[in-house]
């Protein structure tokens, strides 16, 4: 009887394993272009593909969105009610225009802290539009501490210019400058999540990001395999198939994180697209 009560005694004593955690990066494609009479959406527009995102989102723990707008968030966080989410609208800093939201399991995960940054010289300037970009760009970032461990994590996630290709590489650099200061020196676990509009292939942006982070895409333990597990088809964009595809969405980590499993996962339901995206997901854990 000594014995158990001593057992039990020092497993109560130990300190809580982190277990691991999914995350999500996903354009769901803007509602305000998403409606009947688009050519491009066709069928798929954002009232017959909004059930499917939402089922999407309620498969991780913590999802950064892109192209998400004010009605869009409303949607998703009365459906999803076990979520908070963090972020503003790119156009006034309050509920205009498009957000870059990340939405976060509330059962898991306590709130310390966030905010958002413009993608300029001038971050701080709400609704600035930086270097040749052809639209405002913005990125969200958030302090999570997980409850059951008390181990933090501090997520970013990033909606790069279409246009600009300088405006890609100085945002790199600039959402890189600004997790170093944001982290400042607290040791943080950090994910950064996003559509980032360019390919592996430009060097100078993509450098940017992973002179600090880790692309987990390359260092999953089990070894991307395309599309659905098709290793023929290595894209994230497909605009319904009437576009070119390109690998434009990412997650990264730092030496904090160990990536498990890395995905790109394509969704049609009774011919419905989610979205002209992918969803990229990972399961990662706490070094």
């Amino acid at each position: 009887m000594k014995k158990i009560s001593l057992l039990v005694m020092c497993s109560l004593a130990l300190p809580a394993v982190a277990a691991d955690f999914d995350v999500m990066s996903f354009n769901i494609r803007n509602s305000k272009d998403s409606v009947i009479g688009s050519e491009y959406d066709g069928n798929n527009t954002w009232d017959n593909r909004k059930a499917i995102v939402a089922d999407i989102i309620a498969q991780t723990d913590i999802a950064g969105l892109q192209e998400a707008f004010s009605d869009q968030i409303a949607y998703l966080a009365r459906q999803l009610p076990e979520y908070s989410w963090v972020g503003v609208g790119r156009d006034d800093g309050n509920a205009k225009g498009e957000a870059v939201p990340i939405f976060y399991r509330n059962d898991k995960y306590v709130k310390l802290g966030g905010g958002t940054f413009w993608l300029s010289e001038t971050p701080q300037v709400v609704a600035s539009v930086g270097w040749d970009a052809d639209l405002t760009r913005i990125t969200t970032w958030v302090r999570l501490e997980e409850i059951a461990t008390g181990k933090r994590v501090l997520v970013f996630n990033a909606h790069f210019d279409h246009i600009g290709q300088m405006a890609r590489q100085q945002s790199a650099k600039l959402l890189s400058k600004k997790a170093e200061e944001i982290t400042s020196g607290a040791g943080d676990a950090v994910i950064v999540l996003g559509d980032l509009n360019f390919e592996r292939s430009d060097i100078a942006s993509y450098q940017a990001l992973i002179n600090l982070y880790r692309d987990a895409r390359e260092i999953s333990q089990q070894p991307f395999t395309g599309v659905n597990g098709n290793k023929d088809q290595v894209f994230t964009y497909h605009g319904y198939g009437k576009e070119k595809p390109e690998d434009i969405d990412y997650i990264f980590v730092n030496d904090k994180l160990a990536v498990n499993t890395f995905e790109y996962r394509s969704v049609v339901k009774d011919g419905i697209y989610a979205s002209d995206h992918l969803s990229v997901m990972s399961n990662i854990s706490f070094q």
